[in-house]
């Protein structure tokens, strides 16, 4: 409980406290995720020069003094509104927050994945797993108190493939719909990575989608002891476990909030921009199985409903050299669904025809072969001949 109360109080606290009177033991010591992905290491690999992440949301503050440099000019999405959409939990828009995001979730997800810190050698406040990456805000008008629909998170994939974003953040979970469908495969024939939320808090009702899409990467939160408290109904075809409780990030208005279980697509959105920039000609496919394959198994063995594919291993998705994937013909090239447990086998040989005369070509064989033949009966008989007349000339001896 005490616990708890402490939780709640920093949250409080990184809720009203401006970026620029931060201290970097409150903020940056908070970032406990940080320590738990080896984030130090994976950005002596990388820090996501290059890459572009799209965060589809309500928008994002760019002028955090965390996110300077760090966020591209914000392109809006308007989309007919659906009245009977049941609203979200979303905390109303504080006073004095800007419109550019107002109610600060977008701005949480930038925080997370670019965030650059400020003061000197940028110590102070936060730093985001991929600080060398873009931020592209791809802005819905979703009012704030009801979540998006699946058209307007469509809306919003479909502006982000325009952009050519290699990487997709979604941290909603919504009613599927067939043009969200649609926005999910042309996304991913167009090589881009789609991350999204996969539950929120615990007991809290939620829609799978699009999580549960194939090829979706699915952010399962884990707790800092890594346990998964959010039973999901999306099957985590390509879920990975990573922190989704008290995360410390950006907020609106130059401030600072801990964000739970919406916080985790940032983190994974954040691991696959480092990844697609250490491995900058590699298609997504490949990416998503390098995820998967040194993801590190929890729960049950094997992929299981809570845990996916097993929690994140992001240094080792970065530097681990991984057997060469089989071929599949039957596999569409646009499909991320791997599996974890692949490994590449060898194709099993087939004779090759010769045509309806390829018998002529044994002849030479098969007249050597009588050669021999004839050859061995002439010296047995030569054999048998002489052994006889050694024994006629024995006898006349005697």
């Amino acid at each position: 409980m005490k616990q708890r109360l402490a939780a709640v109080a920093l949250g409080l606290f990184a809720a009203v406290v401006p970026a620029g009177a931060a201290r970097a033991d409150v903020i940056r010591d908070t970032e406990w995720h940080l320590r738990y992905l080896s984030v130090a290491e994976a950005n002596g690999h990388t820090r996501g020069e290059g890459v572009t992440v799209a965060v589809i949301d309500r928008g994002v503050d760019r002028a955090h003094a965390d996110l300077a440099g760090a966020v591209l000019d914000p392109v809006r999405v308007t989309t007919p509104g659906d009245p009977g959409a049941a609203p979200s939990p979303s905390d109303p828009p504080a006073a004095g927050v800007p419109e550019a995001d107002p109610d600060g979730h977008g701005t949480a997800l930038a925080g997370i994945i670019a965030g650059q810190g400020h003061g000197p050698e940028h110590a102070d406040g936060v730093i985001g797993i991929a600080p060398g990456a873009k931020v592209q805000p791809i802005v819905l008008d979703t009012p704030v108190g009801r979540a998006p629909t699946g058209d307007e998170l469509a809306a919003g994939i479909e502006a982000a493939i325009a952009q050519r974003t290699a990487v997709i953040v979604i941290g909603y979970s919504v009613a599927g719909s067939e043009r969200l469908l649609q926005a999910v495969r042309d996304a991913q024939a167009a090589d881009a990575i789609i991350v999204a939320a996969d539950g929120d808090q615990p007991g809290r009702d939620f829609e799978p989608y699009p999580a549960a899409y194939d090829g979706v990467l699915a952010a399962v939160p884990l707790t800092r002891t890594g346990e998964v408290l959010v039973s999901s109904a999306s099957g985590r075809k390509l879920g990975l476990g990573v922190p989704g409780f008290q995360i410390m990030t950006t907020n609106s208005g130059n401030r600072y909030r801990v964000d739970d279980g919406s916080a985790s697509p940032g983190i994974l959105g954040a691991a696959v921009a480092l990844v697609r920039a250490a491995y900058p000609g590699v298609k997504a496919p490949e990416i998503v199985r390098r995820l998967t394959l040194t993801a590190v198994d929890a729960g049950p063995a094997g992929p299981d409903a809570d845990n996916g594919l097993g929690r994140l291993d992001l240094v080792q998705a970065l530097t681990r050299r991984l057997p060469s994937p089989s071929p599949s013909p039957s596999v569409r090239s646009t499909s991320l669904a791997v599996s974890p447990a692949t490994t590449p086998v060898a194709a099993p040989s087939t004779p090759r025809s010769r045509g309806p005369y390829g018998w002529l070509l044994g002849l030479p064989l098969l007249a050597v072969i009588a050669g021999v033949g004839v050859y061995a009966g002439l010296a047995e008989r030569r054999i048998r001949i002489s052994a006889r007349n050694e024994v006629d000339s024995v006898g006349v001896q005697s």
